[in-house]
């Protein structure tokens, strides 16, 4: 059986030691939980103007001056999700408040000590953060989960 793929992106937008994202509200089944803002590639949509459309959407903040970094790729039994990822300092406007989450900035060491649900997100983590600000190199990530996102194996490759 061949497995769908959906296409969506990821972006980081770090300054000064901190990293904006998004946290679930109550009412999600992610409540408390921290992610990056991104989300699907929309059929005719290139994956920067996806990471604009969905950092807007998901932080009320427009991103300029986007690099890319890498792939997530993240399997699971019956799918696979490939996170085109990207990176940026340059930004306009503040983080807001929305139905299902809030946006903040959050210094990366406190974020590193926070609950983080999704496979996808396991970039922050000291050793991947690492990765994410060289900019020397690109990344490839290759994570295989079980569907209650547990991990089962990671292959990180430097490009």
């Amino acid at each position: 059986m061949e497995k769908k793929v959906r296409k969506a992106v990821k972006c980081f937008l770090i300054r000064n030691n901190k990293v904006v994202v998004t946290k679930y509200k109550a009412g999600n089944r992610k409540e408390g939980y921290y992610d990056i803002p991104g989300g699907k590639i929309e059929e005719g949509e290139t994956p920067e103007d996806t990471v604009k459309r969905e950092f807007k959407e998901e932080t009320g903040m427009m991103v300029k001056e986007l690099k890319h970094k890498g792939v997530i790729i993240t399997e699971y039994p019956d799918r696979i999700f490939t996170f085109e990822t990207f990176i940026t300092d340059s930004s306009e406007g503040e983080p807001q408040e929305f139905e299902e989450n809030t946006s903040e900035w959050i210094e990366i060491e406190e974020l590193l000590k926070k609950e983080k649900l999704l496979s996808n997100i396991m970039m922050l983590d000291r050793f991947f953060i690492k990765g994410l600000l060289d900019n020397t190199s690109n990344f490839e990530i290759h994570i295989c989960v079980n569907e209650d996102e547990e991990i089962l194996n990671v292959e990180y490759k430097i490009i």
